[in-house]
């Protein structure tokens, strides 16, 4: 027998089979991203998978998929389905919060909440006026992840005298309420990167300094040439952080 399927063998031992009801009981709390692997890719996964971690089989309308991965980015997930794809498997993502599947577009977005949009976080950034290179990775993760999406402002409206700033500077820009614990609110609606950048400097002038960039995801997929394009732009941003 050779060594993965006495794996499997010993590994689904332990698991129940599951259906795609999308829930995953022995997933860790938070996000969690997976990767879903056709069952007649699974013996050629083993030449750059080395441990299955919460590997659980799904029989659904005839056909047989293997779900496996605790990643905790989406970066980590995107570099390994990358491999996975270079030698020839049938590959998804999937994301999870608290055991329970959402869309990829919303736990990238939760990521970027939770790690960049809370009180503290932004209490360490006042007073900066460069984008963050975690800004700069949560663009990369939006482009990497193929959803449409445009880009708007995320400023934390936690002061009479943001909400004045604001009330001075904005005209018929979009405002979404994206965080009601937090008071984070998406502000305009731009389609291109160049836009949403001039935009956030226009904001930054007018004293308000805890503005961060961030993408409204669609969940449609896009078009190569403008993931492309969109990467040149990306690159182009961390080559000048990579200068200041």
């Amino acid at each position: 027998m050779k060594p993965l399927i006495k794996y499997l063998v010993i590994a689904l031992g332990f698991l129940t089979a599951s259906n795609s009801n999308g829930f995953n009981p022995n997933l860790p709390k938070g996000i969690v991203y997976q990767i879903s692997l056709n069952s007649n890719d699974l013996e050629k996964s083993q030449t750059v998978i080395t441990e299955y971690h919460y590997l659980t089989h799904i029989i659904s309308n005839n056909s047989s998929t293997y779900i496996f991965g605790k990643f905790q980015h989406f970066s980590e997930v995107d570099s390994i389905q990358n491999l996975l794809n270079n030698i020839g498997c049938n590959t998804s993502i999937i994301a999870y919060q608290n055991q329970i599947e959402i869309p990829l577009a919303e736990a990238i977005s939760i990521q970027y909440k939770n790690d960049m949009l809370t009180e503290e976080a932004s209490n360490q950034r006042k007073g900066s006026k460069k984008i963050t290179v975690k800004e700069v990775n949560y663009l990369l993760d939006v482009q990497k992840s193929g959803l449409k999406h445009y880009y708007a402002l995320a400023i934390p409206v936690n002061s009479i005298e943001t909400v004045d700033k604001l009330l001075e500077q904005i005209d018929n820009e979009q405002i979404i309420e994206i965080s009601t614990s937090d008071d984070i609110y998406s502000i305009g609606r731009y389609e291109k990167f160049e836009d949403v950048l001039n935009a956030r400097k226009n904001f930054i002038d007018g004293d308000i300094n805890d503005v961060f960039i961030m993408a409204q995801i669609t969940d449609e997929r896009i078009e190569v040439d403008e993931t492309d394009n969109f990467a040149i732009v990306i690159q182009n941003l961390v080559n000048d952080l990579a200068d200041n």
